[in-house]
């Protein structure tokens, strides 16, 4: 089954980021349950542009995650920040985004002994950042995957990100994408995916349209982690009709659960 991951407090969102620089906890609290409420196994902190009070604010968001039963998933470009996450964390945590290099990639392993953590790897090559074939980026993620298993990571503690990019910068992203997501599900069938599928729908109008149709066809492909606002109906809806039809839902609880929990409506035909 899929995993879910929500992503709304990202400093990136300017009421968000201001909400995190006045240290504003009774919102993140308030976020944070209404994220576990409609299915969010994780929920991804991203608080780079707080810069100098990162992990201030990640110290006390991950205990308010924590406290309330949940897992954090934190994304920093601080290799830095990210190992004093590892240490501060008391249940399993996923950290990125980590992009292949081994001394990186060392120190990460190092801060994780005993330490129940999962590591995103980011498919992207910063040398040659105008080719993101397939092919391209399934070498990166074959390097990425020898090198943590041959250092004792587990399969299933590997997150390989194929990469989102925004369909506005080319139309031709969004294939991209689940072909790369394809590739990397045939050559390591063990070894998970996370994608943020947000990403692909940026600067364009009704971007809840582009997204619950995106992710129906990402979870064809394999998709594991779908990091995504999980408070966005007519996404979940996508998700859980997706995993119906195609036969990942035992005996459609999912499907028949939701169906009693949201009565059809027959006027204009939608979900009241």
């Amino acid at each position: 089954m899929i995993t879910l991951v929500g992503n709304v407090l990202n400093s990136n969102n300017k009421k968000v980021l201001d909400k995190m620089n006045k240290m504003d906890f009774e919102y993140i609290r308030r976020e944070v349950t209404a994220q576990i409420e409609d299915g969010a196994e994780y929920i991804e902190l991203n608080a780079v542009s707080l810069l100098n009070n990162e992990l201030p604010f990640l110290k006390e968001a991950i205990r308010i995650i924590e406290s309330s039963g949940s897992k954090a998933l934190v994304r920093s470009n601080n290799i830095f920040t990210l190992v004093e996450v590892i240490k501060m964390v008391k249940k399993e945590v996923v950290v990125g985004d980590i992009e292949f290099s081994k001394e990186k990639i060392d120190i990460i392993l190092e801060a994780s002994k005993g330490k129940n953590v999962k590591l995103i790897a980011s498919i992207k090559d910063p040398k040659d950042e105008e080719d993101i074939s397939p092919e391209k980026s399934l070498l990166i993620a074959q390097l990425y995957v020898d090198y943590l298993l041959d250092h004792g990571m587990k399969r299933n503690d590997i997150l390989l990100d194929p990469i989102v990019r925004p369909l506005e910068q080319h139309c031709e992203n969004g294939r991209i994408f689940l072909n790369t997501l394809e590739l990397f599900k045939l050559d390591f069938p063990q070894v998970k995916t996370i994608a943020n599928l947000s990403i692909l729908s940026e600067g364009l109008p009704m971007r809840w349209l582009i997204s619950s149709n995106f992710v129906s066809l990402a979870i064809e492909k394999g998709l594991d982690y779908i990091v995504l606002d999980v408070m966005e109906r007519a996404i979940i809806e996508s998700i859980i009709t997706t995993l119906t039809i195609i036969g990942k839902d035992k005996n459609m609880q999912s499907y028949l659960s939701f169906c009693r929990n949201n009565r059809e409506s027959r006027r204009r035909g939608v979900l009241q």
